[in-house]
C-alpha cells in the first residue's frame, strides 16, 4: 500500500513595524521627553510651589497626549495638525496647482511632469541580451530606475505546490535585492484599465473571410461591440532602484555610467522572475515608460494610443511631454487632466498570518473605477547590516517587554517576532522594509463616492487597513506609479527620528 501525504498550506507572516526601545507603546525619543518633562515637573513643584507645579502638570500632560495619542492608523494629532497646515499653506500660495503646455507657465511650452517627477530625466540602453531598456534618472536623490514588464500567468489554472514555489522564489529574489549594495528599492505596480478593444476589432476585420456565414458576422460584430466593455487588462511593473553612489568613490556616477553597468545585470534581474510566476519578464523602453505616464496622467489619451499602436503607428512621445497639462492637488482628491484619482497609503499590514492569495481581491479589477493602481513599495536591507538590525530589533523589543512588570500580549508578540526574523535572518534569509500605495482613477468626478468605497471594502477584504493620502494625493499618485520614486530620500525628518517617535 501507498502513503498517502496530505497537503498544508502555507501561511505568512511575522513583519511588524520598526520601533526603537521605549517604556510601552512610547518610543526612545517620546520616552527620553518624559522623563525629561518629570524633572522639569519636580523643579517645578519643589521652587514654585503646588499651585503653578499642577499648572504645569496639566499643560504637560496636553502636550505629550497631543504627541504620543495616535488614532488607528498611527497618526498622532500633531502629525494631522501639521499636514493640514501645509496644504492650507500650499492652497493659499497656489502651490498645489499646476499648468504647463503651450499656455502653462512651463519654460519652453512642455508638458513637464509635476513635484517631485519635475527634474526627472529619461535615458535609454541596450542590454546584454540585445534588449533595449528605459533607465530613469533622478538627480535630486542621484538614483537610477529601470522598469520591468511581467505577464503574470495567474493562479486560476495552478495547483497550490505550483503557487507555494512561486512565493518562495519571489522571497528568495526580493532577498538577492538585499545582496545588491546599490539597490536602494524595488516596487511591483499591478494596474488594472479598460481593453477599449482596438485590437481585437482589427484582428477581427482582418480575418474576415469574404464568404463567411452571415451568422457568424453578426456574432463576431457581436464581440467586438461588447467584449470590451467587460474585459479589463491587467498589466504588471516591477521597478528596480539604483543609487549612483558606490562606496568608497568620490563621486556619484553618471547616468551614462549606470546604464552601462545596468546593461551588463539587467539578465541577471529578469532571468528568474519566470520562477516566481512573472511570465514573459522583459525591460521596458523608454517609448512605452512614456506611454504608461501619459495614460496615467491623463487616463483619456490611453484609447488614442492603442489605436494609434493598432494601425502601426507609434505615438510620438517624448519625456517633456507626458506630464499633465493641469492639476489641482486636493485635500483628499487628486485632479489631472481628464482624470480625478485619489490615493490611499497601507497604514497597518495584514495582522496575523495569512495566505499567498491575499491580496487577489485587492489587485482583481473592479467595475467601480476606471482604473486602479496597486504598488507594493520595498527597500531592501542590506545583507552586511539585516543581521545588525534584527540584534537591535531583539532588543529593543525585549526592553519594551521588560519595561513593565506585566506586559501585554502585544509586547510579547512583537519579541516573539523579532526573536524568529533573526533566526530567519541567520539563515541567508532577506530583511524588507515595505509598504503600499494604492491609486484609484475615474473619468466622471459623480463616482467618486462610489469608487471611494469601493476600493475601501477591497482593501478590508485584503486584511490591509489603509487611509486616503491627506494632503500629498499627487506625491502619492506618483509614488504609485512604476518609476521607483523612494519616498523616504524626500522626507525632512531623517529616518531614525520618525522610528523614535
Amino acid at each position: 500500500m501507498s502513503e498517502q501525504t496530505t497537503y498544508t498550506e502555507p501561511t505568512y507572516g511575522n513583519w511588524r513595524r520598526p520601533r526603537t526601545a521605549g517604556i510601552g507603546k512610547l518610543g526612545a525619543l517620546e520616552t527620553w521627553a518624559m522623563i525629561v518633562a518629570l524633572i522639569a515637573l519636580l523643579f517645578v513643584f519643589r521652587l514654585a510651589g503646588p499651585i503653578p507645579g499642577f499648572i504645569t502638570f496639566a499643560v504637560m500632560a496636553v502636550a505629550l497626549a497631543v504627541f504620543t495619542v495616535r488614532d488607528r492608523h498611527g497618526q498622532s494629532r500633531i502629525s494631522r495638525m501639521v499636514a493640514k497646515r501645509a496644504h492650507m499653506k500650499a492652497v493659499r500660495h497656489r502651490t498645489n496647482l499646476y499648468r504647463s503646455g503651450p499656455v502653462g507657465a512651463v519654460p519652453g511650452g512642455t508638458a513637464q511632469l509635476p513635484g517631485l517627477l519635475a527634474k526627472s530625466q529619461l535615458h535609454q540602453f541596450t542590454d546584454s541580451f540585445d534588449r533595449e531598456f528605459a533607465l530613469l534618472f533622478m538627480p535630486d536623490t542621484n538614483h537610477a530606475t529601470i522598469v520591468i514588464e511581467c505577464e503574470p500567468t495567474g493562479l486560476a489554472l495552478e495547483d497550490p505546490q505550483t503557487i507555494d514555489s512561486y512565493v518562495a522564489n519571489w522571497g528568495g529574489w526580493l532577498a538577492d535585492l538585499g545582496k545588491q549594495s546599490d539597490v536602494v528599492a524595488a516596487s511591483v505596480t499591478v494596474e488594472t484599465a479598460p481593453d477599449f478593444g482596438v485590437r481585437l476589432r482589427q484582428a477581427v476585420d482582418t480575418n474576415r473571410h469574404p464568404d463567411a456565414p452571415q451568422a457568424v458576422v453578426q456574432m463576431m460584430e457581436e464581440v467586438k461591440a461588447t467584449f470590451p466593455q467587460s474585459a479589463p487588462v491587467t498589466r504588471a511593473f516591477i521597478a528596480v532602484t539604483f543609487t549612483a553612489w558606490r562606496q568608497g568613490a568620490q563621486r556619484p556616477r553618471k547616468a551614462v555610467d549606470l546604464g552601462l553597468d545596468l546593461a551588463a545585470r539587467l539578465g541577471k534581474l529578469t532571468e528568474h522572475l519566470e520562477q516566481c510566476g512573472a511570465g514573459d519578464a522583459h525591460p521596458v523602453t523608454a517609448q512605452t515608460l512614456c506611454e504608461i505616464v501619459r495614460s496615467a496622467y491623463d487616463p483619456a489619451v490611453a484609447q488614442h494610443i492603442a489605436a494609434a499602436h493598432a494601425e502601426g503607428v507609434t505615438p510620438a512621445l517624448s519625456w517633456h511631454d507626458v506630464g499633465p497639462l493641469a492639476h489641482n492637488a486636493g485635500w483628499e482628491w487628486y485632479r489631472h487632466d481628464s482624470g480625478f484619482s485619489k490615493s490611499w497609503i497601507m497604514s497597518v499590514a495584514p495582522r496575523g498570518e495569512v495566505f499567498s492569495n491575499v491580496l487577489e481581491a485587492l489587485l482583481s479589477p473592479s467595475g467601480d473605477m476606471d482604473r486602479k493602481r496597486v504598488t507594493m513599495l520595498y527597500r531592501p536591507v542590506s545583507a552586511a547590516r539585516a543581521m545588525d538590525v534584527a540584534e537591535q530589533d531583539v532588543n529593543a523589543a525585549k526592553n519594551r517587554a521588560n519595561s513593565t512588570g506585566n506586559p501585554n500580549f502585544r509586547a510579547i508578540d512583537d519579541y516573539a517576532k523579532t526573536v524568529q526574523t533573526a533566526k530567519e535572518i541567520a539563515k541567508d534569509a532577506g530583511m524588507l522594509n515595505f509598504g503600499c500605495v494604492i491609486t484609484a482613477t475615474i473619468l466622471n468626478p459623480e463616482d467618486a463616492l462610489a469608487a471611494s468605497y469601493a476600493l475601501e471594502d477591497l482593501s478590508a477584504e485584503s486584511q490591509l487597513t489603509v487611509r486616503p493620502a491627506y494632503g500629498a494625493q499627487d506625491t502619492a499618485f506618483a509614488a504609485a506609479l512604476p518609476l521607483g520614486v523612494v519616498l523616504p530620500d524626500y522626507v525632512l525628518i531623517p529616518a531614525k527620528i520618525r522610528e523614535a517617535v
